[in-house]
């Protein structure tokens, strides 16, 4: 089979190996679909932080059962999948309760593990989820990042009375989007400074769009009528710039949610806002199984879509060049599919 290795960062290349065996209690996958995640790009650069080198990435997956390791029900052979990227000890509290993003030996594949940049991937029978036949293989992938946007979307514990905003229309801002609206939120705003991306967060419903590129957010706001905030949401994290202009317009006792993962050394000059207006702030890491199950129902009934995000699709062999191409900005790219074994 085929399999891509990041050596180094930088240097990547298609290589040849066997087909993996099953160990006990796994299944393995051909694999159908790889979703590049903006992480990937990260860990091409060398600059994740817990990633080692060599390195199989990719942990956006869908496919299907192509055999079972010892343990696991031969009836599986077939199923479609998505696939939680979660190695876990498998005896800790956290574990036992499937609390498995507090798992404190958790390794994740694509990072601190091999992924699925490859034709056959093996992952605990557990971490494989079936999908309903009325899904389809490309939405499987991305069950994934939209579960990284609901399970953030959870922590505000959001009401019928809830205005939101949420400050990053890449996919995980547009997913939170409609996470927002699926757990009842009476109004959802989004910003960010790209046109295009705004577009597709008014195509899936946004309530108003403020472009960050011609307005602030107060101004974007008050353009749009909206009514007082009550949730914020951010999605690009970064150095903390927008969390720091969140902190400017957050109303007193309001709630603040970080999706977008913080880098070292960040920039919060009003912080201490943060303890006058007695604002409420939200850490947010990964997904449960919970997310996974309710996420395939919503997407399985419409309530949230993939529709316009994919921007490109590429072949397996082609990974190293798309990497390069989203590397040097050669081309504006929402989200990239990869298509395997098709």
């Amino acid at each position: 089979m085929r399999k891509i290795v990041l050596e180094a960062p930088y240097k990547m290349s298609l290589v040849e190996c066997d087909v993996p065996t099953p160990a006990p209690g796994e299944v393995c996958l051909k694999v159908k679909r790889i979703g590049i995640c903006g992480s990937d790009p990260t860990i091409y650069r060398g600059l994740h932080p817990y990633v080692s080198y060599p390195l199989v990435p990719g942990h956006e997956i869908s496919g299907v059962i192509e055999s079972v390791g010892e343990g696991v029900a031969e009836s599986r052979i077939g199923e479609r999948v998505t696939v939680i990227p979660h190695l876990v000890c498998k005896e800790c509290d956290m574990c036992e309760k499937k609390i498995y993003n507090f798992c404190e030996s958790l390794r994740c594949t694509g990072a601190e593990a091999d992924g699925a940049m490859c034709d056959y991937f093996c992952i605990p029978s557990e971490m494989a989820i079936a999908i309903p036949d009325e899904m389809n293989i490309d939405d499987a992938a991305l069950v994934e990042p939209a579960c990284v946007a609901y399970h953030g979307a959870k922590r505000a514990s959001l009401t019928s009375d809830d205005v939101v905003l949420i400050v990053g229309a890449g996919p995980i801002g547009v997913f939170c989007l409609q996470s927002c609206f699926a757990l009842g939120a009476k109004e959802v705003y989004i910003a960010d400074m790209d046109a295009e991306r705004l577009e597709i967060a008014k195509s899936l419903g946004a309530t108003g769009v403020i472009d960050c590129s011609k307005e602030s957010l107060d101004e974007g706001l008050a353009r749009l009528g909206a009514e007082k905030v009550t949730v914020y949401y951010d999605c690009v994290g970064e150095k903390g710039i927008v969390m720091n202009n969140i902190l400017k317009i957050a109303h007193r006792g309001s709630r603040i949610v970080i999706i977008g993962v913080l880098q070292n050394e960040y920039i919060v000059p009003l912080l201490p806002d943060f303890v006058q207006h007695e604002l409420s702030l939200f850490g947010t890491t990964m997904y449960v199984p919970t997310d996974y199950m309710e996420m395939i129902d919503l997407m399985s009934k419409g309530k949230v879509t993939t529709k316009g995000m994919i921007s490109h699709r590429f072949k397996l062999e082609d990974i190293p060049a798309v990497l390069d191409m989203i590397d040097k900005r050669k081309e504006k790219t929402f989200k990239v599919v990869i298509d395997v074994n098709d």
